[in-house]
């Protein structure tokens, strides 16, 4: 009887290391049937040999071009310079963290499913998120279900018990910059550090040395679990190979336009830019230009603001009680060692003047900043292999 379970376990793995198991994904806008296995190093479940958990977080085993990575960063400075005008962050620190955290869009994260920065969505098969299949167990309440031991960094865990390896998806590069700088780094959490970069850049201080101690607040607040030193450094290398600073954009030198005047809402479940324009009186495509979306996908937590010169006073909008994705996480006490979130929701935004209805927040988070990893062979600053989880 064991050897005819260990038969069959070894077909299954053998197929799986094929890719035979393997659905088309979503590459940066493009549908693929290439598979997992032959882009990147093996996970236990692909090779009980060779395959580990930590190369879930490593990027391709192709590094990329010169080419390819000169793309990259024309394609998210372009992304960087508009998330500064309209939130006040450092482009040069938004490009840098692109890079850092996806090897140039390398990471599994980043080629499929456009996550480039590692943006937890915890809960069991939640939706629009994609399942970083292999990686090691993060869950710090709860243990994963274990297939088959292979060793140290070698384990093979049940995926579908899991609710510690979900990632958000997004359509494009452009909406994962969209999601970490309008509705993470602007959050009660991190925003203190575009207040102070702001202030900074006021009082005369050099660009460069304002985006450098803007990236070591933000990551010294718990943005990188290594700290602001580390994280500085790292990102402060790719800034100086890339010449980012010259993207930066001094307050009194931004385009000269009229401020958009209006209220704020943060976005809840159930809410639509159809039934938010119905709500106060505007139209779609003005809501959507204020806020400089290029699609009608919203985000719980998100936070919008709506362009009207006096709030609509009207019934709040009512939803449908929506049963929650996720359990929530619970928080350990101050004695405690406290664990490595990163990037975590609810956003708490300015409170808009119109009372919004209260919703279940949804948690978003990395553990360990995994993905900053940046290829693992990749070199050129890419990062130097998994962090400690």
């Amino acid at each position: 009887m064991f050897i005819n379970r260990l038969a069959i376990a070894i077909i299954i793995v053998s197929f799986l290391s094929l890719g035979v198991f393997q659905s088309s994904f979503t590459v940066h806008g493009q549908t693929t049937t290439a598979e997992a296995s032959s882009l990147f190093r093996p996970l236990p479940f692909e090779d009980a040999e060779l395959g580990r958990n930590s190369h879930a977080y490593l990027g391709r085993i192709q590094a990329p071009t010169e080419e390819e990575r000169e793309a990259f960063v024309n394609e998210i400075t372009e992304y960087g310079i508009q998330a500064s005008k309209q939130f006040g962050m450092p482009a040069s620190a938004i490009i840098g963290m692109s890079i850092i955290e996806s090897g140039y869009g390398t990471t599994r994260t980043a080629h499929f499913a456009n996550n480039l920065f590692g943006i937890k969505v915890w809960g069991f098969n939640p939706a629009n998120a994609w399942q970083l299949k292999g990686q090691p167990d993060e869950d710090l309440d709860r243990d994963i279900p274990i297939i088959a031991n292979f060793g140290p960094d070698r384990i093979v865990f049940d995926e579908t018990q899991r609710r510690d390896n979900w990632y958000r998806k997004f359509d494009s590069y452009e909406q994962s910059v969209q999601f970490l700088t309008g509705t993470l780094l602007v959050n009660q959490r991190y925003g203190f550090a575009i207040n102070n970069y702001q202030k900074r850049i006021a009082n005369g201080w050099d660009m460069k040395d304002a985006s450098m101690e803007y990236i070591y607040e933000i990551a010294n607040a718990g943005y990188n679990h290594l700290g602001g030193d580390y994280y500085r450094e790292v990102v402060g290398k790719l800034m100086d190979q890339w010449d980012l600073y010259r993207h930066d954009v001094m307050v009194d030198e931004k385009e000269d336009e009229s401020p958009i005047t209006g209220i704020y809402h943060t976005v809840v479940s159930g809410d639509t830019l159809w039934r938010l324009s119905i709500h106060y009186g505007i139209t779609i495509d003005a809501i959507k230009s204020a806020n400089n979306l290029t699609s009608d996908i919203l985000f719980i937590g998100q936070v919008l603001i709506i362009p009207v010169n006096d709030p609509v006073v009207t019934e709040p909008i009512v939803t449908e009680p929506v049963a929650p994705t996720e359990p929530s996480e619970p928080q350990p006490e101050p004695s405690e060692p406290k664990p490595e979130p990163i990037k975590e929701e609810p956003v708490l935004e300015p409170q808009p003047v119109e009372e919004q209805p209260k919703q279940e927040p949804v948690v978003e988070k990395t553990r360990g900043n995994g993905n900053n990893n940046g290829g693992g062979n990749n070199g050129n600053g890419n990062g130097g292999g998994p962090k400690r989880r």
